[in-house]
């Protein structure tokens, strides 16, 4: 199984932890990635080629994207990514564990000491894709969904750990809470 971090820091880890280094520099190609995770619904090439290489001739734009997918396939496997002729979608069955997914569904379940542990950092913190105000958009909507969760999460926590009489994880918490 792989693990897709997005929360703090952008990176794909296999079951040993280890980072791909074909991924670790091609930041654009795990952004794809994490769109197709997050969304766990068929994208349509169009979509993903104006979401990423929308600056691009369309001929150039669709090679990028399928380049991507090849490179996508060979790192998590070749079912990985289903792809038909219009629409493109993470696989069901594919080994892959995606932070902020987990985040969602804690926050979700009211589990607020989950969302406070899973919480590492702003959802896709440094990444930018170039001339793209789609990417940046839908960026900074999941932040804020990430950010607000994390805000309830540790204000219940808070307010647990005090009851308690736990201070110092109190004071822990509320530090993260308040530096970020």
């Amino acid at each position: 199984p792989f693990r897709l971090s997005t929360l703090g820091r952008l990176s794909l880890a296999d079951a040993a932890g280890g980072e791909d280094p074909s991924l670790a520099t091609r930041r654009r190609k795990l952004a794809v990635l994490v769109v197709l995770a997050v969304s766990r619904k068929p994208i349509t090439r169009d979509a993903l080629t104006e979401l990423f290489w929308g600056d691009q001739a369309e001929e150039r734009a669709r090679h990028s994207l399928s380049d991507t997918l090849s490179h996508l396939r060979r790192v998590l496997g070749p079912d990985a990514i289903a792809a038909r002729r219009a629409d493109i979608a993470l696989a069901k069955q594919t080994p892959l564990t995606v932070d902020i997914v987990e985040l969602h569904a804690a926050a979700q379940a009211q589990q607020w000491g989950a969302v406070t542990a899973l919480y590492a950092g702003p959802f896709l913190d440094g990444v930018h894709v170039p001339d793209s105000p789609r990417f940046d958009q839908w960026v900074t909507t999941q932040r804020a969904t990430v950010e607000r969760f994390f805000e309830t999460a540790c204000r219940h926590e808070c307010a647990r750990l005090a009851e308690a009489g736990a201070w110092q994880d109190c004071a822990a918490l509320a530090s993260r809470w308040l530096d970020r």
